[in-house]
């Protein structure tokens, strides 16, 4: 399970719901050496999940990324520049 930061979009695609979030953990900021393991780092991140008809969205932006967070294992770090604010 990922811990989703914060939602930065959210779009429908027939029965899929695509997401950009900024994820915690996502990119390894620091390799592991002898001494220390490997620290890693949020990064902001695409993910989708196939939405159920029947599945409520939650009220919450707490509970959308707690549901978002349980539902996509595959997130994929995005490039991002600042511009797109």
């Amino acid at each position: 399970m990922s811990r989703v930061l914060e939602i930065h979009d959210i779009q429908f695609d027939g029965d899929n719901l695509l997401v950009t979030a900024l994820v915690d953990d996502a990119v390894l900021v620091r390799g592991q050496t002898l001494l220390d393991p490997p620290e890693w780092g949020p990064a902001l991140c695409r993910g989708s999940m196939l939405m159920d008809p029947e599945t409520l969205i939650p009220a919450t932006d707490s509970e959308l990324c707690a549901l978002v967070g349980s539902r996509i294992d595959d997130w994929a770090p995005i490039d991002w520049d600042g511009e797109h604010e």
